[in-house]
């Protein structure tokens, strides 16, 4: 009966510390409730779910003050339906209070509202700028529909689902309608598919 009681100490817990919504469950649990040292080891079936955001892996750890940080490894995967965007990777830590998700290990983006899917392997996104900085041999995909995929590569990209733009960096290149672009820095606006090149630029356009 331990881990039944366990995990209704942490509901309790839970819901007597934060003021934002939080719930979470598990097939096995340990919880740890000192001043300090507070901490909730839930998996087999792990999952949190924090307003719209619902966060699933084989192991998730929440810990800190008001059980700001959820930590997760093994098949890892967040879906946010209110952003319209999900992420599948090995790996995350997210700081609920500063609203900071990073990862470091392979992932794949599904953004569904801006119809781009991306890979990388470390990524920082800042929720509430709406802000996605990528790193690591990074691919982009965007559907422009008459124009079919644009394909954009770098060492780094940075990502605002606000503006809808990109900024390419390190061996950037874009493929697009037959045509492609590379640059040391590339622009991309997603909502005009306007792409500006600077520094060292070569290209090929076929008329």
């Amino acid at each position: 009966m331990r881990k039944p009681v366990a995990l209704m100490l942490m509901l309790l817990s839970a819901a007597a510390l934060l003021a934002d919504s939080i719930s979470f469950s598990g097939g096995t649990s340990s919880v740890v409730l000192r001043d300090g040292r507070e901490s909730v080891v839930l998996s087999e079936g792990a999952s949190v779910a924090v307003d719209t955001m619902s966060i699933k892996a084989d192991t998730i750890t929440l810990s800190g003050s008001d059980w700001r940080y959820v930590s997760c490894t093994g098949n890892t995967s967040i879906t946010d339906e209110s952003r319209g965007i999900s992420i599948r990777t090995s790996s995350i830590w997210y700081d609920r209070s500063a609203e900071r998700i990073l990862i470091s290990s392979w992932y794949e983006i599904d953004d569904t509202e801006n119809e781009v899917t991306a890979t990388g392997a470390s990524l920082e996104y800042l929720l509430n700028e709406e802000r996605l900085q990528l790193d690591k041999d990074v691919t982009l995909l965007k559907d422009t529909d008459e124009n079919g995929i644009m394909r954009c590569t770098a060492e780094s990209v940075i990502f605002s689902r606000s503006d809808n733009t990109l900024q390419l960096r390190g061996s950037a290149s874009v493929d697009w309608d037959g045509d492609r672009y590379e640059a040391e820095v590339i622009s991309v606006d997603l909502d005009t598919d306007s792409i500006s090149l600077d520094g060292r630029i070569r290209g090929t356009i076929n008329g």
